[in-house]
């Protein structure tokens, strides 16, 4: 699985490196009685990797979400994010590593968008800024991510800055893509000029029940 059909000629060596690495990581958490090993390899007993950590909190919070309990919502996007620990499955470039590395990136995405859209509709607008301002850096031509950023700084008073924001990702955009931004970025640039509030659909959920 970690060489897909051509293993290398030292491939059991590279796998006794392997094992010896998780045999640290599980001893650093107490859990080194975990791997086994036996004369015809290694056995692996369970363990709750935060993968799994992961996604229970994270399906949790989905739960809460659709039942209209926000803060609890919000509580559980912040723990499954709390659960992350770099990029997914980092280290290993086998096949089936990259595209399971890619479905939790997108999940860990989801969650992240989703505490964003809360903390929005609870109003810690000023709170958001410095997050939200990392994660535009990171991906510069995510317009939902610009949106946001562009909604918590109009919102904590900074229309000035919410425009220069608007301005940078246009001048990206055409750069690297020779695009105009989304109508939903125009949209939120005019409100900024007209001193109107950004509005999203998806900010807007109502009262919570807890």
């Amino acid at each position: 699985m970690l060489w897909g059909w051509s293993p290398p000629a030292a491939a059991r060596n590279q796998i006794q490196v392997h094992i010896s690495h998780i045999r640290k990581r599980l001893r650093e958490v107490g859990a080194d009685d975990r791997l086994e090993t036996r004369t015809d390899g290694y056995v692996l007993r369970p363990v709750r990797s935060d993968v799994e950590v992961f996604t229970s909190l994270a399906d949790e919070a989905a739960g809460d979400f659709r039942a209209h309990r926000y803060h609890s919502a919000a509580d559980g996007c912040r723990r499954a994010l709390q659960a992350w620990s770099g990029p997914a499955l980092s280290g290993l470039d086998a096949e089936f590593v990259s595209g399971q590395a890619r479905i939790l990136e997108e999940q860990r995405s989801v969650v992240f968008r989703r505490l964003v859209d809360l903390e929005l509709n609870f109003g810690h607008f000023e709170a958001l800024i410095p997050e939200l301002t990392e994660a535009v850096q990171k991906d510069p031509l995510d317009d939902g991510l610009r949106l946001r950023l562009m909604t918590a700084l109009q919102r904590s008073g900074r229309s000035a800055d919410a425009l220069d924001v608007y301005q940078d990702g246009r001048r990206q955009l055409n750069r690297e893509l020779g695009l105009d931004p989304t109508r939903m970025l125009q949209n939120a640039e005019t409100a900024v000029l007209h001193s109107r509030p950004i509005e999203h659909e998806a900010w807007d959920f109502g009262d919570s029940t807890d």
